[in-house]
């Protein structure tokens, strides 16, 4: 028998009951993400970074992309989320590790977990328990093999050393420093830098179509690290250690000198500037200071019913007259008050005043004042 012979003929005894495939009209049911998300913080911090992540090597997202990065900041900011990765480590870490150095982290867990959710992350207590017992029970010579078996425990530790703000303004620095480090490569002549990265990573060819893939797609990587300068602009925090991360970061992206990237570099000169001015707080408690230091009260003369105040204050000589004369008394009072008006204020504008004068004023001069 040849290929394609015919063996045989089927008759159908009822051939109405056949039943014949048809097109499909209806709608799919909805379907997920292609893998389980969950709904532990930790477990949301990694979907939502990984998306981020995804945006800045090339991969455009725009559609969720201001929604994933409010999510983000939102996972950042609760309070479960280092107990949440810290759990998961010690789940895995479970049996391999020694049963009193993990009894021992898990009653500090549990304890802090019950004072309630405003409580911060014992980080300083588990160091502490960290260090005490490799002091205590091992040997110098397995204390690096010992070290890196608990790594995972001494990263969270060291993550969440200085607070949820730190840990927050550290990821969306490292954000931040991924598209700096990457857009620093293509400085000049986009065909020589990719020849140079070629010549580079003769090894690891992949590497370099996820580089070239990456910086093909700056201008939209370019609107998320806009938003993210924005929110740390916006977030009032103070980057003025020049060993912080937030700041090695912002310098990064300042000196960046594509075109592409020149929205950024000066929108991170301009952030820069911003972080580097003294917090509202930081004013407000260096304004309040002042004041409480400058106004003094002392009592002269009681025997002949004069009485006299006294305020030690600094202000500006321009914009105020000498007291010595009646007639610009008033003019004076008018200047001091404005000054402590706009002082209670706060405002950015007046951080340095220049000359201090004692200034000796009747009790009737200082209810004008005050």
């Amino acid at each position: 028998m040849d290929p394609g012979d015919i063996l045989g003929i089927l008759t159908l005894d009822d051939p109405a009951r056949v039943k014949h495939a048809k097109p499909f009209e209806g709608l799919l049911p909805p379907v997920g993400t292609p893998s389980v998300i969950g709904n532990k913080p930790y477990q949301r911090f990694r979907f939502f970074a990984g998306i981020l992540n995804d945006i800045l090597d090339g991969y455009d997202n725009q559609a969720i992309m201001h929604s994933t990065l409010k999510d983000l900041i939102d996972t950042l900011r609760d309070p479960k989320l280092p107990y949440s990765e810290m759990n998961t480590v010690m789940s895995s870490l479970s049996g391999r590790i020694p049963a009193k150095l993990e009894e021992s982290i898990r009653s500090t867990l549990e304890v802090a977990v019950a004072k309630g959710d405003n409580t911060e992350f014992p980080a300083i207590r588990l160091k502490k328990i960290l260090d005490n017992f490799i002091q205590d029970n091992v040997r110098p010579t397995e204390e690096p093999m010992f070290r890196g078996q608990v790594s995972p425990i001494s990263d969270i530790v060291e993550r969440y050393l200085h607070g949820l703000k730190e840990h927050e303004t550290n990821v969306l620095g490292g954000l931040l420093g991924r598209y700096a480090d990457t857009e620093a490569l293509f400085s000049g002549s986009i065909e020589a830098r990719i020849l140079a990265l070629r010549e580079q990573n003769k090894d690891d060819l992949d590497k370099v179509v996820s580089l070239v893939l990456s910086h093909a797609r700056a201008q939209s990587k370019s609107k998320l690290i806009m938003t993210l300068l924005d929110h740390v602009k916006a977030s009032g925090s103070t980057v003025s250690n020049p060993d912080s991360l937030m700041y090695q970061v912002l310098q990064s992206l300042a000196a960046l000198e594509n075109r592409s990237s020149t929205a950024v570099a000066l929108k991170a000169r301009e952030v820069l500037i911003s972080c580097q001015m003294p917090s509202y707080e930081e004013r407000h408690a260096q304004m309040e200071a002042i004041l409480k230091s400058s106004i003094t009260s002392s009592f002269y003369g009681e025997g002949s019913g004069a009485r006299f105040v006294v305020f030690w204050f600094r202000y500006n000589p321009r914009l105020t007259t000498r007291l010595g004369h009646r007639r610009s008394r008033r003019s004076k009072s008018s200047s001091i008050r404005g000054i402590l008006s706009t002082t209670f204020c706060l405002r950015s504008s007046i951080t340095t005043t220049t000359g201090s004068h004692l200034v000796g004023l009747t009790t009737a001069d200082a209810r004008d004042l005050v």
